[in-house]
């Protein structure tokens, strides 16, 4: 079950329903309503059905859809882009130009796929969805500093690597709200838990310069795709950068000393979890700590030390 709610004026949250660290890597989706709408995020494809019924069900008609914005092509955030561009094909699909040939490519779809797989485990292709190419003539191309009106507002484009080298960010200029997909990593309100977007292939680095560029836009809400908004922008951007910078530090001096992976995730959980217990608990026991923050920090230190 979904739950449904107007986070900002004319912008509705659709997220999972269930613990906030049990649904990942599900995605909050947003519907932008104007005259014309916008979808944000599109999430896995599992979560298309209920997409749909909660866009309908908000008494507006999907099939009025003028823009499909993925924050990038990862499968959690971009996996149902090709479908909703095939059920919608009035609709565009808001990208950066150099995104579009992984979106429409089924090869390197294949590839995301199979990386997916490795983090979140064999069977995640049957729980999550399969994807499908987004045909080359759905796309809008944007770059950094673009807008995508709507009516009374627009969607300022703002391009944010580190995550993704595509990677972008959306401020809406009616409510001074960013969608902040992954560049933000995730803020998990039920434990009060900023989490670094350290996945494989991340750059820790060109994130914290992204993080930086997205802290002068003084921003009044995030809309975060893994997790809920937040009217506390400035504070939880302030602490994502000390909490992403302090990450990063610690994971290059473990893996120069050549720390324990046990160890390495015993530092990782103090940086994060502060004096809470009940974060630290929960970090420790939730599934996909190792495989995404660590494993990333694994990767990118091993390549570049």
């Amino acid at each position: 079950m979904v739950l449904i709610s107007e986070v900002a004026e004319n912008i509705y949250e659709i997220q999972p329903g269930g613990n906030e660290l049990d649904r990942f890597p599900l995605s909050t989706v947003y519907l932008v309503v104007d005259e014309k709408s916008a979808l944000v995020e599109t999430g896995c494809p599992a979560q298309i059905s209920d997409t749909m019924a909660a866009v309908n069900g908000l008494g507006h008609d999907i099939r009025d859809l003028s823009y499909i914005i993925p924050t990038h092509v990862h499968i959690d955030h971009g996996g149902a882009a090709g479908h909703f561009a095939q059920l919608l094909p009035h609709a565009q699909v808001v990208t950066h130009p150099k995104a579009a040939r992984l979106f429409s490519d089924p090869i390197i779809l294949d590839k995301l796929m199979q990386g997916f797989l490795r983090t979140f485990g064999e069977d995640a292709k049957q729980r999550f969805g399969g994807v499908i190419p987004v045909p080359e003539e759905s796309f809008k191309f944007v770059e950094d500093g673009d807008h995508i009106y709507l009516g009374n507002r627009a969607l300022q484009v703002i391009h944010t690597p580190g995550h993704d080298p595509n990677h972008l960010c959306f401020m809406d200029t009616q409510t001074n709200g960013l969608f902040c997909g992954d560049a933000l990593g995730s803020y998990y309100t039920e434990i009060d838990v900023t989490m670094p977007s350290s996945a494989p292939m991340t750059d820790p680095y060109v994130t914290l310069q992204s993080i930086a560029k997205l802290q002068e836009l003084n921003s009044e809400i995030i809309f975060f795709s893994h997790g809920r908004a937040t009217d506390w922008a400035s504070e939880i951007i302030q602490r994502f950068k000390e909490d992403t910078r302090e990450c990063t530090e610690v994971a290059l001096k473990a893996y120069e000393t050549g720390e324990t992976q046990e160890t390495i995730v015993q530092q990782l959980v103090d940086v994060l979890a502060k004096d809470s217990d009940k974060a630290r608990g929960d970090l420790l026991a939730w599934p996909y700590f190792v495989s995404t923050l660590v494993e990333g920090y694994r990767q990118y230190f091993n390549s570049s030390i």
